[in-house]
């Protein structure tokens, strides 16, 4: 996966802005690809509802560009998820569990049909996660080398201590995400200022939206357990803390989430992974 000095430098190379000569020549000399999947949903009232399309589609193609070393293409980003917890708000567009699975395998084996040899998903969206996982699973054993990722997770041991409000972690329209959508070099001058003003003044949110309103105990987070995060008519729409947000944050933020995830196309595209759950010691489909 050397860069061909005789073809152009694309950074970041965007799948639907090159021809099928491009594409050919990217396949042929073993390129990765990225598919940035999201979702459209209600993100309470200062972030878009495509927020998670967002981020996960200018994280995947800002990482693409830092990729020197290995070819990565970035496909056009899914953005419809699976998103029935936020069903009750308008503006949430979600796919049912077994559309979003047929999707995603559909757009998997298309590319590793071209002749590709490995296709990674870039996540944003919390609701996606075990779809991908159970997806991948079954993908990766019938013998596709497929795998998936959330675009925060490479570098989430470096950014949580950076964080400065009252959740050190991801939530949702939380302060991490507010803060990466300031900086996003696609978030305009009057949405960074909107975003900014509409956040200022929310009070943190750090119990788990599956939890009733004043609610202190949370069983189902200390047992590890499972619980979809429902936001009901009424809810304030996020879980975090988004007025701890700001662009130099953000920005911070941004670095080392596209850092990290840059090199884990790297690492990514060059392990030796296995596939297939008969093929014991056969060649690994899809490295380097």
């Amino acid at each position: 996966m050397t860069p061909n000095d005789d073809m152009p430098r694309l950074w970041p190379r965007l799948w639907q802005d090159l021809t099928r000569a491009e594409l050919a020549a990217l396949r042929d000399r073993g390129a990765l690809v990225v598919v940035p999947t999201g979702a459209t949903e209600q993100h309470a009232d200062h972030l878009p509802v495509g927020a998670d399309t967002a981020l996960a589609a200018g994280a995947a193609a800002l990482a693409a560009a830092r990729c020197r070393g290995t070819d990565v293409v970035v496909a056009p980003p899914l953005g419809f998820g699976f998103s029935p917890h936020h069903s009750a708000w308008a503006g949430t567009l979600s796919l049912r569990l077994g559309t979003y699975l047929a999707v995603l395998r559909d757009l998997a084996l298309s590319v590793l049909e071209t002749g590709f040899p490995r296709v990674l998903f870039v996540n944003g969206h919390g609701g996606n996660e075990a779809p991908l996982r159970a997806l991948v699973t079954e993908l990766v054993t019938d013998g596709h080398a497929v795998g998936m990722v959330s675009y925060f997770s490479p570098a989430e041991p470096d950014w949580r201590p950076m964080l400065k409000g009252g959740l050190a972690r991801v939530g949702h329209a939380c302060e991490y995400e507010t803060a990466v959508m300031l900086a996003l070099p696609d978030t305009g001058t009057e949405a960074r200022a909107r975003i900014g003003a509409a956040a200022a003044d929310l009070p943190p949110r750090c119990v788990q939206p599956w939890m009733a309103e004043g609610a202190e105990d949370d069983p189902v987070t200390a047992a590890g357990a499972g619980w979809p995060p429902v936001f009901q008519l009424g809810d304030c729409g996020y879980y975090g803390d988004p007025a701890a947000a700001d662009p130099a944050s953000g920005a911070a933020l941004l670095e080392v989430t596209v850092a990290r995830l840059a090199a884990f196309y790297t690492a990514f595209a060059q392990a030796p992974l296995r596939v297939g759950a008969r093929s014991g010691l056969a060649p690994v489909a899809g490295a380097a």
